[in-house]
């Protein structure tokens, strides 16, 4: 009986790696480079770590939320997850949810290229958006992220999302994805406290 050898599980982590999308600097960012000097980042830590643990286990194949303000470490702990689970084999990728948009407009109006770019999105094990509804979205906006986020939601495929929206803010711009994005979720939202002061960019300045 044929046995797969004990570093193909390696490689293959390798090769999904190689097409999350992470830079160098973002491979960086692991749960052991997230510094931790207060409670509210601790538990925002373990909260993260609860979820990739009990993904990996197959307890869970829910999404997960990262709300706050800029500089609180969303994005440091998605990508943490994200490293955690391709280093067991679970392909993920990451986009900026600006990049994802620019993508599906500039290719709408060719049905191939769309539905090539939209799979990108659709695909992936794992989709990281990453600053999701940054800036003002528009009712135009609204029909791409809705097919992404509603095809992903019917296949059962998990997203993890930074925003600094809160989530009657995602509500209001549009019940429909908000509420699939928190049905999805199952309880897994991380809520950053929303204050200058948390925003590590900002340290020694203010």
């Amino acid at each position: 009986v044929a046995v797969p050898c004990k570093c193909l599980a390696k490689k293959q982590s390798i090769e999904k790696l190689a097409l999350s999308n992470l830079t160098e600097a973002f491979k960086q960012k692991t749960f052991k480079t997230f510094t931790v000097n207060n409670k509210w980042q601790l538990e925002a830590k373990f909260k993260v770590l609860d979820y990739v643990e009990k993904f990996l286990k197959e307890e869970t194949n829910a999404s997960l939320i990262l709300v706050g303000n800029p500089g609180g470490g969303k994005t440091h702990l998605g990508i943490a997850a994200m490293l955690e689970l391709i280093n067991n084999n679970v392909g993920c990728v990451y986009k900026e949810y600006i990049t994802m948009l620019t993508d599906l407009k500039q290719t709408s109006m060719d049905e191939t290229d769309y539905i090539r770019t939209l799979e990108k999105y659709i695909n992936p094990r794992v989709l990281f958006l990453d600053d999701f509804l940054k800036g003002q979205p528009t009712e135009a906006d609204r029909k791409y992220i809705y097919k992404v986020i509603n095809t992903r939601y019917l296949k059962g495929k998990p997203i993890i999302i930074s925003t600094e929206k809160s989530i009657k803010e995602i509500l209001e711009f549009d019940e429909a994805i908000g509420s699939r994005l928190i049905e999805q979720a199952k309880g897994n939202i991380v809520n950053f406290p929303r204050d200058f002061s948390n925003n590590y960019r900002l340290r020694g300045i203010i």
